[in-house]
């Protein structure tokens, strides 16, 4: 054999190792895109709420450009006795548009949604969640260009493209969340479950063409972390707490007063019943 034929035989032979690779490569991902995925979600949701969280199972459905992800554990900050925050059933991610820099998506809706409220004479895990939130928002804001280019300098240029992804999610809606007062200041465990008022929200990252998938998580959880804070303390859970303490999970001082007043207005008035019921007795 010529000296010709043996070297085309050889790189024939390597191109065809390679290609192999390539199609292993190929199955293998297309294989495990769920776990690969969901690995990158929950880092991106604890990244964004400094607490872990873990996804039991997420699976994509490509055609219908839809992602369905189950069973989600939002995990307690530290101090607190229960080991999970908020657990959710389902989220249904539905995509519009894919880019490898932009992902949309038309529609996202979460539903079986289950909080355990745990309130210390601090604050609350959902506050100190929030606050967090608010933090890391705050300084992605306001890092220094330089020092961001620099910082992207010293690191080798492939490193974790995915960081960098930015999203845009046209529709929000968390259905049908209930909330346990599990721990309270208030000495009662007859506290009732209640139900949280839905919540929509729209347009996240339309404006800005796109923001880091972290910085919308920030901003739903942030949202949602607020309406549950609400929810708490118009239902008492959050009695005890300081003016300063409950200003600083979202829930301004004009709102405590407006409770505040309504609660010494039926108080009054069940006063007021008490009495007239015992004068109309007297004239029995």
């Amino acid at each position: 054999m010529s000296a010709v034929k043996k070297t085309a035989k050889i790189t024939l032979g390597l191109f065809s190792f390679f290609v192999l690779l390539i199609v292993i490569g190929a199955g293998y991902i297309y294989v495990n895109m769920d776990n690969m995925v969901k690995q990158f979600a929950e880092q991106a949701a604890s990244d964004a709420l400094g607490v872990p969280v873990t996804i039991e199972k997420m699976k994509i459905l490509l055609e219908d450009k839809k992602v369905i992800v189950s069973n989600i554990a939002v995990s307690n900050p530290k101090g607190y006795s229960r080991p999970n925050a908020i657990k959710i059933n389902e989220i249904s991610v539905v995509g519009e548009s894919f880019s490898t820099a932009l992902l949309t998506f038309s529609n996202i809706s979460v539903e079986g949604t289950t909080v355990n409220l745990e309130v210390s004479e601090n604050g609350t895990n959902l506050g100190d969640l929030k606050k967090h939130v608010e933090q890391k928002s705050i300084s992605n804001k306001s890092t220094p260009l330089t020092k961001t280019k620099q910082a992207s300098e010293d690191k080798p240029q492939n490193n974790d493209k995915q960081k960098d992804l930015k999203v845009i999610v046209k529709n929000f809606a968390l259905t049908g969340a209930q909330l346990t007062p599990s721990v309270t200041l208030l000495g009662n465990n007859d506290l009732a479950t209640i139900k949280v008022p839905d919540i929509r929200l729209s347009g996240i990252g339309e404006k800005e063409n796109g923001v880091l998938a972290e910085e919308a998580i920030a901003q739903i959880m942030n949202s949602v972390l607020e309406r549950f804070n609400k929810s708490s303390n118009s239902a008492g859970f959050l009695e005890g707490l300081s003016l300063e303490s409950l200003n600083a999970i979202g829930i301004s001082t004009g709102e405590v007063f407006k409770k505040n007043l309504k609660k010494s207005y039926k108080k009054e008035v069940k006063k007021f019943k008490e009495g007239f019921q015992e004068l109309k007795n007297i004239f029995e």
